[in-house]
C-alpha cells in the first residue's frame, strides 16, 4: 500500500477531523518535541483557525508508563504546521498523504461528496482547497522570518544551563530549581541505579517542563548517560525567552519579599 493510500493519519473527532502532531513528527521524521515547539511558538497563528487541542496521553517504555503532551491540529492548522517545515521529499510525501487523507475522511463522513475520477478533478480539488486557505498563504508571508523549520528553534549555542541562569540572578542553582518547581514550570522524576563508583545505588533525578513552560526549556538528550526509565537522559536547559521570563519572574518574586520585609 503506498503513503497516499495510508490510512490512520486523520481522526475523527466528534465530527472534527484532527491530525496528531505525534503522527506528523513520526511520518516526517522529526523528534516530536520539536513539532510541539513550532505549535507552541506559534500558538496564535494557530488558533487563529481554531483552538488547538493538548492532551497529556500515557505511553509505554521498558522503563513503565510515562506521560507525554500531544498537539491535535484540524486542517487549516496542519497546513500550517507543513508550512513551518522544510519541504524535504519525506515532508512532500506526507503532504500529499495527509491531503489526500483529510480529503477521503470528508469524503467519508459527507458521502455526498463523490471521489474525483480524472486526474483534473483531483487538481480542481486542490485547487480549492488552496484558494480556501489564501488567509495561510498571506500569514506565511508576513511570518516568513519565522518559518523556516530548523531556524525557528533556538540554537544550541543560545541554550543556558540552569545554573548560569541563576548566576545570572545572583541567587544558588538549587534555589532556582525549587522556585520553578513550586510553580510548576518544570516537574522532577527520579530513579535509582547502581553506581560502579560509589559501590551502592543512587537516586537520579530528571528534570523536564510542564507543557504550557515548553518554550522556556530545552530538553538536550545526553546519548553518553545511563539510560532514565529506559529512556535516553536529558539535560533541562533554558531558552532565551526562558531566561526573560525567569528574570521576570524572580524580579517580582524579590520585590514581594522586599515588600513583607
Amino acid at each position: 500500500m503506498s503513503e497516499i493510500q495510508s490510512i490512520n493519519i486523520v481522526e475523527d473527532a466528534e465530527g472534527e477531523l484532527r491530525v496528531s502532531s505525534l503522527i506528523i513528527a513520526g511520518r516526517t521524521d522529526n523528534q516530536h518535541a520539536s513539532v510541539l515547539r513550532i505549535v507552541r511558538d506559534n500558538l496564535a497563528d494557530f488558533e487563529s483557525f481554531g483552538r488547538v487541542g493538548f492532551e497529556i496521553a500515557p505511553f509505554e517504555t521498558a522503563g513503565g508508563t510515562q506521560r507525554r503532551e500531544i498537539a491535535h491540529l484540524n486542517e487549516p492548522q496542519a497546513t500550517l504546521l507543513m508550512t513551518y517545515m522544510r519541504n524535504s521529499e519525506v515532508v512532500k510525501n506526507f503532504k500529499l498523504a495527509l491531503v489526500a487523507e483529510f480529503y477521503r475522511m470528508r469524503q467519508a463522513l459527507t458521502p455526498q461528496f463523490a471521489l474525483p475520477q480524472t486526474h483534473a478533478e483531483a487538481l480542481r480539488e486542490l485547487a480549492a482547497s488552496v484558494e480556501q486557505n489564501a488567509l495561510l498563504e498571506a500569514k506565511i508571508i508576513a511570518d516568513e522570518p519565522k518559518v523556516e523549520y530548523v531556524d525557528a528553534f533556538v540554537a544550541d549555542s543560545d541554550l543556558r544551563l540552569l545554573r548560569n541562569v541563576a548566576k545570572s540572578l545572583s541567587i544558588s542553582e538549587g534555589e532556582l530549581r525549587s522556585e520553578l518547581l513550586v510553580r510548576n514550570w518544570i516537574y522532577a522524576e527520579h530513579t535509582t541505579r547502581w553506581s560502579e563508583s560509589k559501590q551502592c545505588k543512587e537516586t537520579v533525578t530528571r528534570y523536564s517542563a510542564y507543557s504550557h513552560k515548553t518554550q522556556y526549556f530545552e530538553p538536550v538528550p545526553n546519548h553518553h548517560a545511563p539510560r532514565f526509565k529506559g529512556e535516553v537522559m536529558h539535560t533541562l536547559k533554558v531558552t532565551p525567552a526562558g531566561a526573560a521570563a525567569i528574570a521576570r519572574m524572580y524580579g517580582q518574586h524579590l520585590r514581594a519579599v522586599e515588600a513583607v520585609s
